[in-house]
């Protein structure tokens, strides 16, 4: 977390093939499995789409940036938030990937790490082929919020 320039970057392993991981972060399917119910078009240059957070919580996107298979921007209009910028890389690493996520211009830090981190773990599970339950996002969500509310700032 850097509160100077208001930006979280986190980076994951993932044990799956860059192509896998690139599928899970760009194909409807993937997106709804970590990060949240997608509506919207096939992804690629300036496609807009929703992803909902909850029934009736969604959060709107543009891809700014569209590098198959590595590198994707999107922009983040979540309601009552100033607009940011989500950039997600994936890069081949010994375990299968590695991901680096890098979301600017956000103003709550800590709130955006802990739901970034837990959306991270989804991901990297979804993409090894043991996909996890929304259900438990909540409480992975308090658990890290907790993590990072205690770090040094």
């Amino acid at each position: 977390m850097d509160q100077a320039s208001r930006r979280v970057i986190l980076r994951r392993s993932v044990e799956a093939d860059p192509e896998i991981v690139w599928r899970a972060l760009t194909e409807p399917e993937g997106l709804s499995a970590w990060l949240g119910r997608y509506d919207g078009p096939r992804l690629g240059p300036g496609a807009e789409f929703t992803i909902w957070h909850e029934e009736s919580v969604g959060s709107s996107h543009e891809v700014v940036e569209w590098l198959p298979p590595r590198t994707m921007s999107v922009t983040w209009d979540f309601p009552g938030e100033s607009s940011s910028r989500v950039r997600l890389v994936v890069e081949p690493d010994a375990s299968g990937s590695t991901v680096v996520l890098e979301h600017e211009g956000i103003e709550d830090l800590v709130a955006y790490a802990a739901g970034w981190h837990v959306h991270l773990d989804f991901l990297a599970a979804y993409a090894s082929g043991h996909p996890r339950s929304f259900e438990q996002f909540w409480v992975d969500y308090d658990q890290m919020h907790r993590r990072y509310s205690s770090l040094p700032r």
